[in-house]
This record gives structure tokens, C-alpha cells and sequence, in this order.
């Protein structure tokens, strides 16, 4: 048994991880003071521990733990994944602030009637918890948004807006919202100011956004990020390609594409290309 570190990750000197068996996916960055601890975890690709996180705790050493999470976990500063029982985790799903994820809730006597809670976790794909509490046993379907503080005692369907102590739904069918074409435009055009401005008042490449696509040229280079599904990235990498995909990410806009070096110089692959 073993615990594989994958390509180009960037882990901290001062994160600990003390994992029996599993992997933590390519490019992921593990942050300082971050812990990964358990019997079993595996991590997708390019996922972001923040300061402090802290997968595993009470019991995760035991048999019965374990943690999948798919592609683009996100744990922000201080959040907790408990693994004292099995906790699994779709694609694209953020943690924030100190959110937390506990398998088991347990002090006083259970049998004096105080409350005990082992159970596993099930959370689905495209789901944003900022500052909030799950317990045990609970199901969070796919394309959900839980709303800040709130405590997660029951499952919650697919597409839901739901916040509050106890959480209840808030709104059923929220999420995915299909936008018009000029919400879409709006919301493209912001995204490529923002790397703009990050890129500084110097650089102005030619730049066209239309049909959910942002076209960049710049000099003999030319990149097209497609967010139509599934996304695609096609063309050349440069500084502010990079600069312009990681923004569009920051944006909740994530490509599975990767920059690797060809007999043509340095291009966008999609990681299933490269691996």
C-alpha cells in the first residue's frame, strides 16, 4: 500500500501527509499548516488545500475510512473533512472558510440517551459550501449552493439554493441557470478585463469575446477558450493565456486543459491528450 503524489504538485514543507494508500491528483497545491491523514484518500486533479485544512481526524485510521473527491477540490483556510466514516465527493465542489464535514458527532453516554452519530457522506458534483456544517449521514445532490453558516442536518436535492439552522431548501430547480447569449457576453468581457488589468496597462493584445468564446491574438500567437461543454482550450500558451484561464477558474469557469510543451512550441492539451 502506498500514497502516490502526482505531477507537479506544490506541497508546502510545513503540510503534513500521513496517508496509508491512495493519490493525490497532478498539479495539485497543498498549502502551509495543511494536514492529509487517513487510511485511504484519493484526491482528483488539480485540487487547492488552503492554509490549515485538514483532511482525516477521529478515526481515520479505522477500516471503515476513506475519502474520494473528484477533480478540483477546493478547502478553503481552516475547513475540515472528517473521515471516521466514508466521505465521497464529486467534481468541482468547494469547502470555504472553515466549512466542515463530519462522519461522527459523539461524547456523552449513548446509553444515557445522548445523542451518537457515525455515518458516511455523500456530496455530488458542482457544489459550494462557504462556511457551512454537514453532519453525518447526510446526501447533497449535484449543483447545489448551500448558503454561509448554515447546518446541513438533512439531504438536499439536485439544483438547490439552500441555507439557514436547521438548512432547509430555499429554492428547488436553481442551479444550473441557463444564460442568454448577451448574460453570457456580459459575463465574459468582465472576466477578460479583470486579466487586463492583472496583466498590467502595457499589454493590449487583440482580443474578441462572442458566442462564449474569448479569442486572444498576440503577435504570432492565437488562443481560443470555448465555454460552451464541453470547454475547450485550442491554440497557443502564452503569459496572459494564463494569467486569463486562471481568472476565468477564480470565476468558477474551469478547462480540464494543460499546458505542455510540442515540436511546435507550447500548446493547451486536454489532460486526457496528455495522460
Amino acid at each position: 500500500m502506498s500514497f502516490e503524489i502526482g505531477k507537479d504538485c506544490v506541497i508546502d514543507p510545513t503540510a503534513t501527509i500521513n496517508v496509508m494508500e491512495g493519490r493525490l491528483g497532478d498539479r495539485s497545491i497543498v498549502n502551509e499548516g495543511a494536514i492529509i491523514e487517513g487510511r485511504y484518500v484519493e484526491i482528483g486533479n488539480e485540487a487547492f488545500i488552503h492554509r490549515r485544512a485538514w483532511i482525516g481526524g477521529g478515526s481515520c485510521h479505522d477500516p471503515q475510512s476513506k475519502l474520494v473527491a473528484g477533480d478540483f477540490l477546493h478547502m478553503g483556510v481552516d475547513s475540515h473533512i472528517n473521515t471516521a466514516k466514508e466521505v465521497t465527493i464529486g467534481h468541482e465542489c468547494g469547502l470555504g472558510f472553515r466549512t466542515m464535514v463530519l462522519t461522527h458527532g459523539a461524547y456523552e453516554s449513548a446509553l444515557e440517551g445522548f445523542p451518537v452519530q457515525f455515518d458516511s457522506i455523500r456530496i455530488g458534483d458542482n457544489v459550494w459550501l462557504p462556511n457551512a456544517w454537514v453532519n453525518p449521514g447526510v446526501k447533497i445532490g449535484s449543483n447545489v449552493v448551500v448558503a454561509a453558516g448554515s447546518v446541513v442536518n438533512k439531504d438536499l436535492p439536485d439544483g438547490c439554493l439552500a441555507g439557514g439552522v436547521p438548512v432547509k431548501v430555499l429554492k428547488e430547480n436553481a442551479y444550473p441557470r441557463k444564460l442568454s447569449l448577451d448574460e453570457i457576453q456580459l459575463s465574459l468581457t468582465g472576466i477578460l478585463y479583470q486579466a487586463l488589468r492583472i496583466a498590467g496597462r502595457n499589454y493590449l493584445p487583440r482580443t474578441m469575446v462572442e458566442a462564449g468564446r474569448i479569442t486572444i491574438i498576440d503577435g504570432d500567437t492565437r488562443t481560443v477558450f470555448d465555454t460552451s461543454q464541453p470547454r475547450r482550450i485550442t491554440g497557443d500558451v502564452t503569459e496572459f493565456t494564463e494569467i486569463l484561464k486562471n481568472q476565468l477558474r477564480r470565476n468558477g469557469i474551469r478547462f480540464r486543459y494543460h499546458a505542455v510543451f510540442t515540436s511546435h512550441g507550447q500548446e493547451y492539451k486536454a489532460w486526457t491528450e496528455i495522460f
